[in-house]
């Protein structure tokens, strides 16, 4: 598939004003979107000791049960995206929403474990497609040139919801015995209510493409369109079958490196809290409320490297370093003691910044037609299996040792694979090449 070298041209000044207006109708919604996605995501994380504790659970099975999570958002990932450029994005999304808010919001009639990994399975497969899908989408309306800024937006939503999250879930733990229910079922009640509302205003709010927004005049539309007509090329030569997407070794890298990260990231989100607790003498509020410190570091990261990698344009650079930053974090995390080690991992989390960089890398590489969203949908699938590995692994090692140690240093190993991985990528827009990574005349001139 080829795409065609970044523009160097500024946007002209009547484009500028139309993407302020794309950020603050459409792009800040799908923020809020996200926020929500990962709020129903990790609350397990907060509800775990509690949940535990009342259906039975050992390290081992939340692991497993936070892990196969993944395995239904696999299995639905890529079939998600090809119906969502089928029935649009806002009709898609708000689908996928609403269906995994009702789920979520079933989290709360968990009695055992089998319900436990059902449910949990159920989630992931009403989730899948989401955020490829959002990225998706966020191309139909904006050039290569303007999705690093906003791509660190929409990514800074993930940390900021554990940021709200840790304190808003102790709120809600404390809620235990009210209206004869736990705490845990508060959680799953009013945050499944919540997404379930935004996903019905989802239908209101999006809109599928330039054409249709009215809140456009017909010049601004044409602006709009032709700028973005020049940043994917000429579509009609475009290959868009799957297989063609898939079997390039750049979308294989991309994949590979993706899913060494999620590996680290889903292994640290679930049990952050409790590597927390090893503190020790904390209440439950101050364990959910401290343990979500690292994530402020992310949302430093996404705006730095992500801002860093628009100016540059060596987006592949940025992704090798969040990468090391990961890995240095993880290893110091598991040498050093309760309270260093949490501080070890905000390097880990600064790394984890690199998300914006890294999906303004994919989809500057694969275009805005069926086959981009598929693309897109490929590498967030496969990556979702490294979800499902790492707090798996997470849980047994911390089951067989009785600590933490070994568990942190299997991740750091992801963290270093992934390192390597990014060293054989390199970015289709970066300046200097062409999308086959051969010089352009500009480059050999």
């Amino acid at each position: 598939m080829s795409t065609s070298p970044p523009s160097t041209i500024a946007p002209a000044p009547l484009e500028r004003p139309i993407y302020r207006r794309i950020v603050v109708r459409l792009v800040a919604f799908v923020t809020l979107m996200y926020l929500l996605n990962q709020f129903d995501r990790g609350n397990l994380a907060f509800a775990r000791e509690t949940l535990s504790a009342d259906i039975g659970l050992s390290n081992a099975a939340f692991g497993l049960g936070a892990g196969i999570f993944f395995i239904g958002y696999f299995l639905f990932e890529v079939p998600s995206n090809l119906l969502l450029h089928r029935f649009g994005a806002r009709r898609w999304l708000a689908r996928i929403m609403i269906t995994w808010g009702l789920v979520t919001f079933a989290m709360m009639f968990t009695q055992d474990t089998t319900s436990f990994y059902i449910l949990r399975f159920a989630l992931g497969a009403a989730e899948a497609g989401f955020f490829p899908g959002a990225v998706y989408f966020i191309s139909q309306w904006l050039p290569s040139r303007e999705r690093g800024k906003v791509m660190a937006l929409l990514s800074a939503a993930g940390p900021a919801a554990y940021l709200l999250a840790g304190p808003l879930s102790g709120v809600l733990l404390g809620l235990d015995g009210r209206a004869s229910l736990h705490g845990w079922q508060w959680l799953f009640l009013i945050e499944g209510l919540m997404t379930v509302t935004i996903g019905i205003l989802c239908l209101f709010v999006l809109v599928d493409s330039p054409r249709d927004a009215r809140w456009l005049d017909e010049r601004e539309k044409a602006a709009l369109q032709r700028s973005l007509r020049e940043d994917i090329g000429d579509s009609s030569s475009h290959e868009t079958r799957i297989w063609h997407i898939v079997r390039q070794p750049r979308v294989l890298l991309l994949a590979g490196v993706y899913t060494c990260m999620q590996i680290t990231n889903a292994g640290l989100i679930f049990w952050l809290p409790a590597i927390t607790s090893r503190i020790g003498g904390l209440s439950t509020l101050e364990v959910t409320s401290l343990s979500v410190a690292p994530y402020a570091f992310q949302i430093i990261g996404l705006f730095v490297l992500g801002q860093q990698s628009d100016k540059h344009g060596r987006r592949h650079l940025y992704v090798l370093l969040g990468c090391l930053c990961i890995a240095a974090g993880l290893a110091a995390s598991a040498l050093v003691g309760p309270a260093a080690g949490l501080i070890a991992l905000c390097l880990s989390f600064f790394g984890y910044g690199t998300m914006s960089a890294f999906w303004s890398l994919a989809s500057s590489y694969l275009d805005t037609t069926s086959g981009g969203a598929a693309g897109l949908a490929f590498v967030n699938s496969i990556a979702a299996l490294g979800g499902f590995v790492g707090p798996t692994i997470f849980g047994f090692l911390k089951d067989l040792t009785g600590s933490d140690r070994a568990s942190l240093l299997v991740l750091t190993l992801f963290g270093v694979l992934a390192s390597a991985l990014v060293l054989f990528v390199r970015d289709p827009r970066d300046r200097g090449t062409t999308t086959h990574g051969t010089p352009t005349k500009e480059a050999t001139s």
